[in-house]
């Protein structure tokens, strides 16, 4: 069975160190032309954060402690399996959870589920967590989901402004089906039916829909803007989008992409989705990744394994921290202090 084929492991995606045509790195290419904008033209944004956890649970006590501005607000969601404690390195993530929130009075619980990779789970969470940002809360302008695995790499503040400098745009990635290489799982059209510890794909393919198009697929990771968010509760497309998904294998890299394409955000998508991942993998960043984490364009980045690098997510963690005159902790047990620059 080939190796699952995703977000972004073709010309096009965020992944560093292999050369394509021209000899350009890809993740330089995937960025575009894009470039910061002038100082005078950033209006900064208020976050909404929907972060997935399902494990290390002192990594989230980071991230969250990093990201829990008050300016912004963080709903957070434990996988159900972690929390019914089925596998040992998932133990004390829903004890952390609940003890962020007590802590916190902008970190906000969302009701637990099973979530698989595969399944329409994942895309449901999503949505769940878009519809309590939306009730909680009339001033944000933009939803960022992250997972536990993932963490900034610039200031908040800078992100604020990079992300309001975009207005109302779709920080989404789009892939067109014909640039996937063949064996990618998207071409396969598979089925599929979720039990609660799993999703499982049926032979297919499925009949392609009718009613709106389905020719891009991308990263789950994205940031939208609330408007984006209002419109896809309501619109008859975006319930017709759902119906059709909720029954096919890995819709999670394909929701966002089909109702931006499929709405008024069609020509309203930024030139990168924010984050630095590097394929085939996603590869867990270590300290090796400082230099090019320093110089990537991206707002966040992923994956990071406290049993792979313990150093570089607190590293991180100060350095945004000092940027934004703040002070950050260390997981329980980190001794270790480095030296390092200012994140830019």
């Amino acid at each position: 069975m080939p190796q699952k084929r995703s977000d972004t492991d073709v010309e096009g995606g965020r992944c560093r160190g292999e050369p394509f045509e021209g000899g350009t790195r890809r993740r330089q290419q995937s960025y575009g032309s894009w470039r910061k904008p002038p100082v005078q033209a950033r209006v900064k944004a208020r976050l909404a954060y929907f972060i997935l956890a399902h494990r290390h649970p002192e990594q989230l006590r980071l991230l969250v402690e990093t990201i829990a501005d008050p300016r912004d607000f963080v709903i957070l969601h434990v996988d159900l399996k972690s929390r019914l404690g089925l596998r040992a390195d998932r133990n004390g993530t829903w004890a952390m959870a609940r003890r962020l929130a007590r802590t916190y009075p902008n970190v906000h619980l969302l009701r637990s589920r099973f979530t698989n990779w595969g399944g329409w789970s994942l895309c449901q969470v999503m949505l769940d967590a878009i519809d309590r940002a939306l009730a909680l809360d009339a001033g944000w302008t933009h939803l960022v989901n992250l997972s536990g695995q993932c963490f900034p790499i610039k200031p908040l503040d800078s992100i604020r402004a990079g992300i309001g400098a975009a207005g109302d745009a779709a920080f989404v990635e789009l892939r067109h089906f014909s640039s996937l290489p063949a064996d990618d799982w998207h071409l396969r059209w598979n089925p599929m039916i979720e039990l609660p510890h799993r999703a499982v794909r049926l032979r297919g393919p499925r009949r392609r829909p009718d009613g709106f198009e389905l020719d891009y697929k991308g990263s789950q990771w994205c940031i939208l803007p609330r408007a984006f968010c209002a419109w896809q509760r309501e619109a008859p497309v975006a319930q017709e989008i759902r119906r059709y998904l909720s029954g096919l294998f890995l819709s999670d890299e394909l929701l966002m992409q089909t109702l931006v394409r499929n709405g008024p955000w069609r020509e309203r998508v930024a030139p990168h989705f924010g984050r630095e991942i590097v394929w085939p993998g996603p590869r867990v960043m270590t300290m090796a990744d400082w230099d090019d984490l320093q110089r990537s364009p991206a707002f966040y980045a992923r994956k990071f394994d406290p049993s792979v690098d313990d150093r570089i997510a607190p590293a991180l963690a100060r350095a945004i921290a000092g940027a934004d005159g703040r002070c950050v902790s260390a997981p329980r047990g980190e001794e270790r202090r480095t030296t390092l620059p200012q994140v830019a």
